[in-house]
């Protein structure tokens, strides 16, 4: 019968899709039609956010204020310069003018323009590795929207393919139907589940707006400009190559927060040896020269002046603040420490469990789904599978890869979080 020979047809062509989507899911077209657009790639995403970050440039100026607060506390104070007229000492007579013209000088002693000068270098090296924090805090930033963009891509392309297999199958239990062959339940569970299935594509095409949205925050561009389609996501380490131990005593020489932390203490260290010379005055020099126009020889002064420490509880109260912040910054150091540890310990913990997580579903779990499928469009087209056990099928290997996504997600995410704990790439 002609009819039986189309829907024959029909059902072997819906067969086809289903294997074909097999292959054509996991690995879509990465023919790019936006070259020069960021997102293919998390490099060309991360050269144009460093490139542009303000956050950056803010750091940038601010180490160079501080370098230029290093010239200021190696010079001394400026020097002041007094003219003066004055009266000649008589008590009789017409009044002789005398012009005096002085210079003084402010003299820093026992070794206190060098602790400024180090107190303004931690400061230098402070801003430094306050500029280096933000840039590692920056790239984990755009490095998990990088992979949540990529995931959600991937996801909506993905769900595209179940969803054009769900139309087909759809219109096989239809033709069946109207050969008698088939029941009406299952034409409505057909169509049931690919309306299903298109309100997931509109679920998950929200959180692919909501990835681009957040990437392009970091690009500082409009949230709906288009991006490159993402090709890939950065390659993993072994599992067995994050040691806490050794990642530990990485992050212990180059996380940027702590080397601040360190440098925060060699400048409390050296306000709290400038507060203790505080009891060691200072001097003033100054010299002098005396005009006596018409009257009198020229003559010259000198001098020496002595600021003295009678001022006891400002003495004591800036000896005590610079202990206290010394002590501050010491502790400080010993809570981060402890803090990475333990940041580092969840970090490592939780990329383990995804990456063996992701392995086992690449491994295993979506090829057996993928067989399945296989297995099921095979028996469906010479009606030795029914429909409810091929819907159920396709969903499950739907399933599988959304599971296989969520898992490469979270493993991006926690290799960020320890790169950025450790203050580098691995």
């Amino acid at each position: 019968m002609p009819e039986a020979s189309a829907l024959r047809n029909a059902i072997a062509r819906v067969s086809l899709a289903l294997v074909l989507s097999l292959l054509v899911a996991p690995t879509l077209a990465l023919a790019d039609t936006t070259a020069g657009i960021p997102g293919a790639t998390l490099e060309s995403v991360l050269s144009v956010v460093r490139r542009l970050s303000p956050d950056l440039a803010s750091r940038a100026l601010d180490t160079e204020a501080a370098q230029a607060r290093t010239m200021m506390a190696a010079s001394l104070p400026d020097p002041q310069i007094q003219v003066m007229s004055d009266d000649a000492d008589r008590t009789t007579g017409p009044r002789l003018n005398r012009m005096i013209y002085s210079f003084q000088q402010d003299i820093p002693l026992w070794g206190r323009r060098s602790l400024r000068r180090d107190a303004a270098q931690a400061e230098v090296g402070q801003m430094q590795a306050l500029a280096r924090n933000a840039d590692v805090e920056l790239a984990e930033r755009v490095k998990i929207a990088f992979a949540r963009y990529y995931a959600a891509y991937q996801a909506v392309h993905r769900t595209e393919d179940l969803h054009k297999a769900m139309h087909g199958v759809a219109d096989v239990a239809r033709a069946r139907y109207a050969q008698g062959r088939g029941e009406q339940a299952q034409v409505f569970r057909a169509e049931v589940d690919t309306t299903r299935v298109a309100m997931d594509i509109v679920r998950l095409e929200a959180e692919l707006k909501t990835a681009q949205g957040q990437l392009n925050a970091l690009l500082l561009r409009p949230a709906n400009a288009p991006l490159a389609m993402p090709e890939r996501l950065r390659p993993l380490p072994d599992v067995r190559a994050l040691d806490v131990t050794r990642l530990l005593d990485r992050a212990r020489q180059d996380n940027p927060a702590l080397a601040a932390d360190t440098a925060t203490l060699s400048g409390a260290v050296a306000n709290r040896k400038l507060a203790d010379k505080t009891w060691y005055p200072d001097v003033t020099l100054g010299v002098g020269a005396i005009d006596r126009p018409g009257w009198g020889p020229r003559g010259y002064q000198a001098w020496v002046g002595v600021k003295i420490p009678l001022q006891w509880g400002l003495h004591e109260g800036e000896i005590r603040q610079a202990a206290a912040q010394a002590g501050a910054a010491q502790a400080r150091i010993d809570a981060r420490e402890q803090q990475i540890h333990g940041d580092l310990a969840e970090a490592v913990a939780g990329y383990e469990g995804s990456r063996r997580t992701a392995d086992l579903i690449r491994k295993q779990m979506l090829p057996q789904t993928e067989a399945l499928v296989r297995s099921g469009a095979a028996g469906y087209a010479v009606d030795k599978v029914d429909l409810e056990s091929v819907l159920r099928s396709e969903h499950d290997l739907s399933d599988v890869r959304l599971q296989l996504l969520a898992a490469e997600f979270d493993s991006q995410r926690e290799l960020a979080a320890i790169e950025r704990l450790i203050g580098g790439d691995l």
